[in-house]
This record gives C-alpha cells, structure tokens and sequence, in this order.
C-alpha cells in the first residue's frame, strides 16, 4: 500500500491510538533538529550582520519549506525589528517573485508593480529602522539578479535565496555578488529517532510504536531527510495497521519504501510519455 496522495485512510489512527495523521497533516508541528538548529543559527548571524545575500542550499525533501514557515512565524530575530518577506516559486503559472514581494510589501494584487514601486516601499521600512529580509524559495536564475540589486541599493534589505546543491553555481553566477553560504543537512540517526517520537507523541500516542531497529532503518532508507521520513513512516503506519500488527518492524519499512520507489519511476514514466506526446 503506497501513501502516494498522502492521504491515509483514517482507520489506521484507531488502530494506534492517535488523534490526528502524525507526521503529514501537522502544519504547526515543527522539529527542530541539529541541522534545523545550526541552520536557524546561522539565519540568525546573517541577519544581524552586514551580509546582503546568502544562499541556503538543502536537497529535495529535507524540510526547507517548513523551516522557512517557522522563520515566518517567528517574525524576526531576538530584539531587532525585522520584517521576513516569503515568496515562493512553484511552476509555470505561479505568481513571479517580484509580484509577490509587491503585494507583501503593500500593492495587494496589482499586475503593474514595478521595481521603484518595490524600491519606494523598501525605503519606507527603511526610515522606520525595519530590516526586511527577503526569503526566495527555489529562486529562480531569471530573479536572483533583480533581488540581489534590491540588496545592494538598500541599507536595510538583505535577501536569501534557498537551492538545490546542484543548481546553486549558476545561482550564486546570476547573483553578480558574494553570498554567505547556509546548509540544511540531512537529520543524523539519533535526530531521525528524537523525530519519530516527538511527531507520534504531538498525534496523541502514549507508547513506542516503531520498534528501534524499524527506526534505524528508516534512517538508512530515507537518507535522514526529514520529508521522506515522513512520508515513509505516514505510510508504515497504514500498512502495519492492515496487517494487525501492534508495532512497525523494519520489514514494513522496506515495504513501504519499495512502494515509494516504485510510484516515482511510474510518475517519471508517465511525465516523460506525456513529454514526448507534447513533442509529437
């Protein structure tokens, strides 16, 4: 049984004793691990310090949108007024970066926001000793230019730019200036561990239900990356709950990330034949 849809059925809580899915349908539930905290930290330092531009790189599924919505929810850094701006970048159709930093910034949902409108806007937080750190979320190459101008004409404006390991060289390339370099790593074992417990106990449960070597394993199979640990431990729930069992073994891991691999070459498959059908 594959949590493709990320949609369990909801018998599977009973079955555990949990009041809500754990680890997929709890937005305010953020764990702060080794590298969410070393990251956090150096956020932190970047914003105190005299730096225009950092990139944050982090691999695919290793919890960056969730850090950055608690960055969010922070609203700043200790007693320094600071104003963090997010925008995202999710496909053709989504909204450009820069409209979305002007409605932010107060020009709502116009279609003509223009870069001295953005730059009248920035000066005005600027007079009211505001420091507005922008956070670009898969910047793309075609924005990192115009944000980092933004940074070098304005006193109080900084920008981070979050990217792939391997798109970051044409990035920082774009940007036409030095970047303080952040990482978000992968979760270490004892973190994967401190994870499955706080997600479980925030859900209601009272008792441990993966057993330690299922844990372990789950570590080694996810690559420490809190996004697959999650949606693999989501889904070991539901299939352990099929088959009765009282606690997830590593073998129902290995299930459930064998499902995983298999729905992603079919998703891949299916992509790559609707490509070459746009082609023809």
């Amino acid at each position: 049984m594959s949590l493709s849809a990320h949609q369990p059925f909801t018998g599977y809580l009973h079955h555990w004793s949990l009041q809500r899915p754990p680890f997929l349908s709890c937005p305010d539930f953020f764990f702060s691990g080794q590298p969410q905290r070393e990251a956090l930290a150096s956020l932190q330092y970047f914003s105190a310090s005299s730096w225009k531009l950092a990139f944050l790189t982090a691999a695919s599924r290793s919890g960056v949108s969730h850090l950055l919505d608690h960055m969010v929810s922070l609203r700043g850094f200790g007693s320094s007024p600071v104003d963090v701006i997010l925008t995202r970048t999710a496909g053709q159709a989504s909204t450009s970066p820069l409209q979305q930093l002007g409605s932010v910034l107060g020009y709502g949902q116009r279609h003509d926001i223009t870069q001295q409108m953005i730059d009248a806007a920035i000066q005005q937080s600027d007079k009211q000793g505001i420091r507005t750190l922008w956070f670009l979320e898969n910047c793309p190459v075609s924005t990192i230019g115009v944000a980092a101008d933004f940074a070098q004409r304005h006193r109080n404006f900084s920008v981070v730019a979050t990217t792939l390991p391997e798109h970051r060289p044409l990035l920082q390339l774009h940007a036409g200036m030095c970047g303080m370099q952040i990482e978000l790593e992968s979760l270490p074992v004892h973190d994967t561990s401190s994870y499955v417990t706080a997600a479980l106990q925030q859900a209601g449960s009272t008792r441990a239900i993966f057993s330690e070597a299922a844990i372990t394993r789950l570590h080694d199979l996810s690559g420490g990356l809190i996004g697959e640990i999650a949606v693999l431990a989501e889904s070991a729930l539901t299939t352990a709950a099929c088959s009765g069992l009282s606690k997830v073994t590593p073998s129902i891991i290995e299930q459930v990330s064998e499902n995983q691999t298999l729905h992603r070459l079919q998703q891949d498959d299916g992509s790559e034949e609707r490509q070459s059908n746009r082609a023809a």
